[in-house]
């Protein structure tokens, strides 16, 4: 039986009582955060190993590894080291009732989180509802364009939701005749979407975070372009080489004059250790860098972290460059907010997306700004996006 707790009755038993017993948290259990627009479905899988607990949380086959379960006072803690990100709980009968909390740039944040054990049942949705359809976010009057993608796999219903800045991850959930609702947490993004099928349109509610709810409409996608191209979305600069000077992060100053750029071609990645589509665009960079480095390409990334303390947000870009075993260089550079970036890269003009790849060539000036990054639950868009840049990359090296 799923047990609902009220945000406050869930803060209040927080290390108040026994906490779960080591040998009783094993297993599959189905997890809940619970938002202002909904519930947010996902697994929680807890398995014993050495030296102690390992664990998982999934959306579909979309899975991210906890980083430690920890015993902590009277209350265990699910560490997503990644995002900064911690799940607390403490056991009540046969359920967990606890916080899921991580800091962001507007301060920290926290959801309430419930789990029973037991897997989430599999749903299949109607063919009316599968396919591709073109969707209007509305914002306090602003529209703004997205992709859906609905499609079953093996563990049921599955999504991807595309804006112009590039993807949100996999979401899986279930439908009915007329209705779906579909979720994606990965220890950063908290994602809920629910609608229903009114004629030959979708109406609903996009939930991100714990209070922010977007209505949008859907109509059948015709093929014609719904979004901004990721080469059309950010202008730059093309007159005038590309200036940039960063701290590395044993703080020395970095800039676009050293010589170990000149007559390379230089991809900077803009991105953040916040960003879960920056992680899934980590590992093609290192692949372009290992490949194409004894050519003359040279990779940058250029970190756009949430604290703007220089120990903290380091700790977390070498985090990351560990997890994906970078091999080139990374670089702070400063507060992941949309227009602090931009103002430190006057360059480009409607900069909106992390990550974000600038492409220059041996000239020094800018050959091409790739917005945003498809992710791998958006199948042959991913594939087709990585061998675009590759060739991008194969171009410059030849002229």
């Amino acid at each position: 039986m799923t047990l609902l707790w009220p945000a406050a009755v869930v803060a209040s038993l927080i290390g108040v009582g026994p906490g779960p017993a080591a040998d009783s948290l094993p297993g599959s259990w189905r997890a809940v955060l619970d938002l202002a627009g909904g519930a947010l479905p996902f697994s929680l899988t807890l398995t014993r190993g050495r030296p102690g607990l390992t664990g998982r949380i999934c959306n579909g086959l979309s899975c991210t590894d906890l980083s430690g379960v920890v015993a902590q006072g009277d209350s265990v803690v699910f560490d997503m080291a990644d995002y900064a990100a911690t799940i607390t709980v403490g056991q009540r009968g046969d359920s967990l009732v606890g916080m899921y909390r991580n800091v962001g740039n507007r301060g920290p944040r926290a959801i309430p989180f419930r789990a029973s054990r037991g897997s989430w049942p599999i749903s299949k949705a109607p063919a009316t509802l599968l396919g591709s359809w073109d969707a209007t976010f509305v914002t306090d009057g602003r529209k703004s364009p997205r992709v859906f993608e609905f499609r079953n796999g093996p563990q049921g219903l599955e999504a991807s939701f595309q804006a112009n800045s590039g993807d949100y991850g996999l979401f899986s959930g279930r439908a009915s005749a007329d209705s779906f609702v579909v979720a994606h947490f990965d220890g950063s993004f908290v994602y809920l979407a629910a609608g229903r099928l009114d004629g030959d349109t979708l109406r609903g509610v996009f939930n991100a975070g714990v209070r922010t709810r977007t209505p949008f409409t859907a109509v059948r996608s015709t093929g014609r372009s719904h979004l901004i191209a990721p080469t059309e979305l950010t202008r730059a600069d093309t007159v005038n080489p590309f200036r940039f000077s960063f701290p590395d992060l044993a703080g020395a100053m970095v800039s676009n004059g050293d010589p170990r750029f000149r007559g390379k071609v230089v991809l900077i990645d803009v991105f953040g250790t916040w960003c879960p589509t920056c992680h899934d665009a980590a590992p093609t960079l290192v692949d372009l860098h290992r490949e194409f480095h004894a050519k003359g390409l040279e990779v940058i990334g250029l970190a756009y972290e949430v604290s703007g303390d220089s120990a903290t947000d380091n700790r977390m870009i070498r985090r990351f460059r560990d997890k994906f075993k970078i091999p080139y260089l990374l670089l702070r550079g400063g507060l992941n907010d949309v227009e602090a970036t931009a103002a430190t890269l006057p360059q480009l003009t409607g900069f909106t997306a992390y990550p974000t790849s600038i492409f220059i060539g041996r000239d020094g000036r800018v050959k091409q700004v790739y917005a945003g990054f498809r992710g791998p639950a958006t199948g042959a868009q991913y594939e087709r996006q990585i061998a675009e840049m590759r060739e991008t990359v194969k171009r410059l090296l030849a002229q």
